[in-house]
């Protein structure tokens, strides 16, 4: 059985249950197999969207809106 005859019979199999307790456990360990897959890269900006984000964050910064590294940490404690 490939892969697209595998998703069909799941699916097919799927619209028959009505139990929602073990529809959401079915998804839970979906989400959990495809979290384990999936590659996280670090936020990728092009140039023009990376000055932008620079520029916002320099004007709010002179509006007083930023916060010091003090108040971030009590805010997000590291862990240890």
């Amino acid at each position: 059985m490939d892969a697209l005859e595998l998703k069909l019979s799941l699916i097919e199999q799927l619209k028959t249950i009505d139990d929602v307790k073990l529809l959401t456990q079915i998804k839970n360990l979906i989400n959990i197999a495809t979290d384990k897959k999936e590659t996280r890269y670090p936020a990728q900006m092009t140039l023009e969207e990376l000055k932008e984000v620079l520029k916002k964050s320099r004007e709010e910064s002179k509006k007083g809106l930023g916060m010091t590294t003090e108040e971030l940490r009590k805010r997000h404690p590291l862990c240890e």
